[in-house]
């Protein structure tokens, strides 16, 4: 079995009780590191996702999965919120995206090609994803697409500066509050 498709099984197998316990299963993402499987489990839920919450979804992802015996060689199970680069999988998740950057890994005759630009538009069957802004959007068949996530751009500097900016601005903002009240 390919890692898409055990994807695919973890998915079907965990949905359920993960959202009995009030998570939402965006995703889950199968690769081979440091002499094993990883199977890592992406979760999200209202007010977002904690350390406590991803050590429960954890203990409830590692039994069901022991219990359908559906790896058979050494794995660690991973489970964590979306991040930025939130996965995307249902029609849903499509839906919510359009008008955002993606990448997708598509399949292709060999390894899956990636694919990465403004999607344009998503329903039940197909994406329309723009690679560049003078070029038609891609047709891509949602059958095709094995992972895809969300691809934003940010500038990691920019925000550290404004993170700096707006701590010197509270600290100031202190200090003056302070000053006025002691001149009363």
């Amino acid at each position: 079995m390919d890692r898409y498709e055990l994807a695919g099984r973890v998915v079907d197998l965990l949905a359920a009780p993960l959202a009995a316990q009030g998570y939402d299963l965006l995703d889950v993402r199968v690769f081979r590191g440091g002499g094993r499987l990883s199977l890592r489990v992406y979760l999200d839920r209202e007010g977002g996702i904690g350390v406590d919450d991803c050590a429960e979804a954890s203990r409830t992802a590692g039994m069901l999965v022991e219990e359908a015996g559906l790896v058979a060689d050494a794995y660690v199970i991973e489970v964590s919120s979306p991040g930025v680069r939130r996965p995307l999988r249902t029609s849903a998740h499509f839906a919510a995206a359009v008008g955002q950057d993606v990448i997708l890994k598509v399949a292709a005759d060999g390894p899956p090609r990636t694919v990465k630009g403004r999607l344009e538009a998503a329903d039940e069957t197909r994406l329309q994803v723009r690679v560049a802004a003078d070029q038609e959007p891609l047709d891509i068949p949602r059958g095709r697409v094995r992972e895809a996530s969300l691809d934003p751009e940010f500038d990691a500097q920019a925000l550290i500066q404004a993170d700096r900016r707006r701590r010197k601005d509270d600290k100031k903002q202190a200090r003056q509050a302070r000053r006025q009240t002691r001149e009363r």
